[in-house]
């Protein structure tokens, strides 16, 4: 049995029995987990990074996070306005996806690079000599922060979607299904920042931030490949 307006990978009419339900949205689980372990973790300690690291004072180092957490909201319209309108949520995700992979390697690449960044000292101290981050190299940080929110939004706006669309509102068992998925999927997101707050936090604070950076790219990278293992069940919706 054909579900209406929905198509799979190739354009062709979904079968309930082949396509979407719960099967289907198992992959999408496991990548919200995977990104919120790396971003949650990484709004939660960023100032501690642009403070510590690119010696911003404390005021410019919490306004910079507040502007980096708002862009990755105000950036989430760009993906959802792509998705339903030119192409659908599932190609979204893997076209726009990856610049959050990007960006979390900017962020390491830097963080690594002495050259990048400014020289060390103790930011705490008082009356300290700290030069703070400046011209080339707080670019380059930007660059990074703000891909990392291009392609956060671009996939937040399009999962929860994505999810929506395998069950079926006219099936009262799909119906059902559905409601358990948005429950799991707030779960995801909880459990992944739970997962970042201690681990993710602890490799930046203590194995250094280039470590923590590109263990954040490689786990959205994990979570697009096993998002995009899922591509011969999805049930798509067609833009208009």
């Amino acid at each position: 049995m054909t579900v209406q307006g929905l198509v799979d990978w190739r354009g062709r009419p979904v079968s309930r029995k082949w396509h979407g339900g719960v099967r289907a949205t198992l992959f999408l689980h496991v990548l919200v987990v995977l990104v919120n372990t790396a971003n949650i973790a990484n709004l939660m300690n960023i100032v501690g990074y642009l403070h510590g690291t690119m010696h911003m004072g404390i005021a410019s180092a919490s306004t910079t996070a507040t502007n980096f957490i708002g862009a990755m909201c105000m950036l989430s319209l760009v993906g959802a306005f792509i998705s339903d309108s030119y192409i659908k949520r599932f190609h979204t995700m893997l076209i726009f996806g990856p610049f959050e992979v990007l960006g979390y390697g900017l962020l390491a690449f830097q963080a690594h690079n002495q050259s990048l960044r400014p020289p060390q000292c103790d930011i705490n101290k008082e009356n300290n000599s700290c030069v703070p981050v400046h011209g080339f190299n707080f670019i380059l940080l930007n660059i990074g922060l703000y891909t990392v929110t291009f392609g956060e939004g671009c996939l937040r706006a399009c999962v929860a979607s994505l999810g929506g669309d395998q069950f079926d509102n006219d099936d009262p068992v799909e119906q059902r299904q559905k409601i358990s998925y948005f429950n799991w999927f707030t779960f995801s997101i909880s459990f992944g920042g739970f997962l970042g707050l201690i681990f993710i936090v602890w490799v930046e604070n203590n194995k250094g931030w280039d470590i923590g950076f590109a263990v954040c790219a490689l786990l959205v990278l994990i979570g697009l490949i096993v998002a995009a293992c899922g591509f011969p069940f999805y049930r798509n919706q067609i833009p208009a």
